[in-house]
């Protein structure tokens, strides 16, 4: 898989996340002290988040462990 489909999949993953909590970009992006309009970047694939922020900013904010957020997101990538 390249980078580019997979940072696609990663940014579907986040999405489907933050709307199943019933968050909007805005409020994920207060949640992990960023913007909404870089929220939207990931969420279209446009950025790669590193492991560190997937792990250690991202995933507490949507009320998961690191290997929680992984897992799922492998679950989500054979998904699609």
């Amino acid at each position: 898989m390249d980078k580019r489909h997979f940072n696609h999949l990663l940014g579907g993953f986040i999405r489907s996340k933050r709307e199943e909590i019933g968050w909007t970009q805005s409020d994920l992006a207060s949640r992990i002290g960023n913007n909404s309009q870089n929220v939207s970047a990931i969420e279209r694939g446009m950025v790669s988040p590193t492991l560190y922020w997937c792990s250690e900013i991202l995933a507490p904010a949507l009320d998961m462990t690191s290997v929680d957020f992984l897992t799922e997101f492998e679950k989500f990538k054979q998904d699609k």
